[in-house]
């Protein structure tokens, strides 16, 4: 038998054949347990008919005894076989009140069968045949009495001699007619349920021809909504990712198109080797500086490690000093206390360092100096350049941009890799005018 392949389908036979699987085994231990012993139905009916006859008794004005009439079938049976099935009525002393027939109380006075108050079954030997006896009180006004119902084993063989095979029949098409029925009504209550799943199928083929369509949460159960949540923050995840790639497409093939223009028309013109070696170099920091955003920018790119920032700081002055003493500007570390438990990826710390000193050695003025201040917190680098224009705040970390004062040939890209990198660590990047010079400081936790 193959399982089947849909949801609905695995539901509605593992429903099918847990049921099938417990009736059977109910069933099972219940005829397995009437079959070894049939005075346990003795013992139940028994019980109810003595339960019945004390409700069924009664004092009339003479407070005399009386008890409704049995069942035609009881009283044939106490008519007809009176040392097989009979009652009697005892008051707490033991003193019999009423039997139900002569006979009965010949048989049961000649085999000294004691009056207990007593609740319960018990057994007993009488006229050479044993019998079984249920005893229960009745309360009446003038005081509480106890009725007492016997009747033969060979009796109750008799009359329980076919009762487990047929309870066993009745049990089993009434098992087999349940477990149909409630077959068919979960398969439509399954069909019900499952419809919120078959929209969400559709709707996700439709997904990728309209860009931009997200599954819907209406009248999704509480257990599937989690898993569409996530399945449509994916969607704006890739989908911002391939927007991200074909900004930067752009970009690049914009700042690329003009100096490369220029190259040809340099090398066409017959340019100096060294005008022509300035510009490829040029051009090479800005693939370069394109690369590495590109890489910024991605997550999944970042090695998470711990980082001792102070080393880093070392290693950026060490790196920069050349460009600094071309520029003729001291270059200066200084670190109180470095920052201890910072977790992210080395050589991202490093090109945001690397970037933002960078962009100070080239604003500030000859003789100048660039500070680089390492404290617990953060990271304050400041330069002694004119400071930020108030109208320029805004485009800083705008990929491309570049102030119309800056002398060195930059592809302003330097500031939108710092901005990228704070970002994916959880940093935030603060500037403001120093007077003199611009002061950026890292804050190593996103609400510093």
């Amino acid at each position: 038998m193959r399982w089947p392949t849909s949801l609905q389908g695995r539901l509605l036979a593992a429903y099918l054949a847990a049921w099938l699987g417990t009736a059977a085994l109910v069933g099972g231990a219940v005829m397995l347990y009437l079959r070894g012993d049939p005075m346990r139905w003795a013992d139940h009916s028994g019980a109810i008919f003595a339960m019945k006859l004390a409700d069924a008794l009664g004092q009339d004005a003479d407070d005399r005894l009386t008890v409704v009439p049995p069942p035609e079938a009881v009283r044939w049976l106490i008519e007809a076989l009176p040392h097989d099935f009979g009652y009697r009525v005892f008051d707490a002393r033991g003193r019999v009140l009423l039997w139900s027939s002569p006979e009965t109380a010949s048989g049961w006075t000649a085999a000294g069968l004691v009056a207990q108050p007593k609740e319960g079954p018990s057994r007993a030997d009488i006229g050479g045949q044993p019998m079984r006896l249920w005893t229960r009180a009745a309360e009446l006004p003038n005081g509480p009495v106890w009725v007492q119902v016997g009747a033969s084993e060979r009796l109750i063989a008799l009359v329980h001699s076919g009762t487990t095979m047929r309870l066993g029949g009745a049990m089993a098409v009434t098992a087999v007619l349940s477990i149909l029925l409630l077959g068919v009504v979960q398969f439509f209550v399954l069909r019900q349920l499952m419809r919120p799943v078959r929209r969400l199928s559709r709707e996700a083929m439709d997904v990728a021809h309209q860009p931009g369509r997200r599954l819907r949460l209406d009248d999704l159960p509480a257990e599937l909504q989690p898993l569409v949540q996530t399945f449509n923050q994916s969607l704006d995840s890739v989908e911002l990712g391939y927007e991200r790639q074909l900004r930067f497409l752009a970009d690049a093939a914009h700042e690329l198109k003009t100096p490369l223009a220029l190259l040809r028309a340099q090398v066409e013109l017959g340019e100096k080797p060294a005008v022509l070696l300035e510009d490829i170099d040029h051009m090479t920091r800005q693939v370069q500086q394109l690369l590495l955003l590109a890489e910024v920018t991605e997550l999944h790119s970042y090695r998470h490690e711990p980082l001792d920032v102070a080393c880093v700081v070392d290693d950026v002055g060490r790196f920069l000093q050349p460009l600094a003493a071309r520029h003729r500007v001291l270059l200066r570390s200084e670190t109180s206390q470095p920052p201890s438990g910072l977790q992210g990826d080395r050589d991202a710390l490093f090109a945001l360092v690397k970037n933002l000193a960078e962009n100070a050695i080239s604003c500030s003025p000859a003789g100048g100096t660039v500070r680089l201040s390492l404290s617990p917190s953060s990271l304050v680098v400041r330069d002694e350049g004119g400071g930020i224009a108030p109208a320029h705040f805004e485009h800083l970390f705008k990929r491309f941009w570049r102030a119309p004062s800056r002398r060195d040939r930059g592809a302003g890209l330097g500031l939108a890799i710092c901005e990228a990198v704070s970002r994916a660590h959880g940093w935030r990047i603060a500037v403001r005018n120093a007077q003199p010079g611009a002061e950026f400081t890292v804050h190593f936790g996103a609400q510093s």
